[in-house]
């Protein structure tokens, strides 16, 4: 992977759906070089899939919160979007009753704002 597969890897964390033309320009390459070597990387499993982002408000879930579970000896965290406290409190409700064999305790954090979104990596050395 040399500093091109770099950039484009950059640009299309920060918008997939950027044309092929657009990246090429910026890379100085041809449309068709930046499409093989966006394919290559697909291939070599570099760019494992394509997602949309969707906006919580736009569906519905305005409220996000942290959740942090104590399984057995470990802790995860999941955020979770849901349309009200009455939903996140159903989703509890479910998670606790399908899985009170291994979940110890929980502990639930309302986001006040999202301040990142995305799963971005940094490929730029």
């Amino acid at each position: 992977m040399d500093d091109i597969d770099r950039t484009i890897l950059s640009m299309l964390q920060d918008n997939a759906d950027l044309p092929g033309k657009v990246i090429a320009e910026a890379v100085g390459l041809s449309t068709s070089a930046v499409e093989r070597r966006i394919g290559r990387l697909k291939q070599a499993g570099v760019i494992e899939k394509i997602v949309a982002v969707v906006s919580p408000e736009a569906v519905g879930r305005t409220l996000s919160v942290l959740v942090e579970l104590e399984i057995q000896n470990e802790h995860r965290h999941t955020l979770v979007a849901v349309r009200d406290l009455a939903e996140y409190n159903a989703f509890i409700d479910r998670l606790m009753s399908e899985q009170q064999a291994l979940v110890r305790k929980y502990r639930s954090l309302i986001a006040l704002k999202t301040v990142k979104h995305g799963l971005g990596l940094s490929v730029l050395e």
